[in-house]
């Protein structure tokens, strides 16, 4: 099983989707729709899954 942590998309480009986690931000890929502000997990940076606010939120608390 792998573990990622929640992301939030802060910006959607054609050639990249930046991601924010606390302080950091990476560019990923997608196989999935997203938009601004959308909450993600991502696999080898690429995004896999679409969470809610309240599930990011949940994980978060639990990492922490």
């Amino acid at each position: 099983m792998c573990l990622t942590i929640p992301k939030q998309v802060i910006s959607v480009s054609q050639h990249a989707i930046k991601v924010r986690t606390g302080q950091k931000t990476e560019s990923v890929s997608s196989i999935l729709a997203v938009k601004k502000g959308d909450w993600v997990l991502t696999q080898n940076g690429v995004i896999i899954k679409k969470i809610t606010a309240k599930q990011a939120k949940e994980i978060n608390k639990f990492l922490n």
